[in-house]
Parts: structure tokens; sequence; C-alpha cells
């Protein structure tokens, strides 16, 4: 019995490993584009921060105010109870 090996990397020479300059964009860490304040990090920690410190950056907390509540919105979503049934059915159909 023949086999066919489809491996595109079979029969080539190793590579060094990437270095970071090397990896591709996805892969690398970017530097942010604007630096967030201070007091802007300490209120994202939980740390108690001043009403006048955190004026200071309104976008800023606008911006991680609108995260919080999405993603407390997400938290609570739940698949609708129909869904699972529909995709039970679906599969059973597939045999």
């Amino acid at each position: 019995m023949m086999q066919n090996n489809l491996d595109p990397r079979d029969g080539l020479e190793p590579v060094a490993p990437r270095t970071p300059k090397d990896a591709p964009l996805a892969e690398q860490e970017l530097a942010p584009t604007g630096r967030i304040s201070e007091a802007v990090q300490a209120w994202l920690d939980g740390e108690p921060v001043s009403e006048s410190a955190l004026s200071a950056a309104p976008r800023d907390v606008a911006f991680w105010t609108k995260v919080e509540a999405e993603t407390t919105v997400r938290r609570r979503m739940t698949t609708p109870a129909h869904v699972p049934a529909q995709i039970l059915a679906k599969l059973g159909e597939q045999k």
C-alpha cells in the first residue's frame, strides 16, 4: 500500500526559531498608541482614586465604563432554549 505524505514541510531543512521582529504582525505585541494615566490605571485596578484625578481623562473613563457595561451584559447572555434542540435535530438528520 502506497501512502502520500502531504506535509509541505517534509524534506525541508529545519529553520531557526523566529525572533520577535520576524514574527507575523498577529503575534507581535503592539505598543499602545496612547498612554493611560496612572489615575485611570489605578481606577481600573479597583484602587481608590479621587474624582479630580479621573476628571483629567474623561475619554478614558467613558471608554472603560462602556466596556464594563458591555461585558456585564454579555456575561449574562445565554443561548435560547430552542437552539440546542434545533442543533440536535439537525445532527440526527445527517445520519
